[in-house]
């Protein structure tokens, strides 16, 4: 239980640290860049974020799968 806490509080402290990041980073590009360059990074943000979810879903689903695997197999064996 007290790992479940751990890693409950490293989350919420990386969402807040983003959220504190966010707005300093936005106007740097938009002053340096313009807001073009904005929207493209926001895009190609968007797509990493997307395809590092998918793969995390992936690999929980493969997780899954293989424990419920052997604990079908532990049933068959006893």
């Amino acid at each position: 239980m007290k790992r479940c806490f751990e890693i409950s509080f490293f989350l919420k402290c990386v969402g807040s640290i983003g959220t504190f990041l966010e707005g300093p980073v936005i106007a740097w590009i938009v002053a340096q860049y313009g807001w073009s360059a904005m929207f493209t990074c926001m895009i190609f943000l968007s797509i990493f974020g997307a395809l590092t979810s998918f793969r995390a879903a992936r690999y929980q689903r493969m997780i899954k799968l293989s424990t419920s695997s052997v604990s079908s197999l532990e049933q068959i064996i006893s």
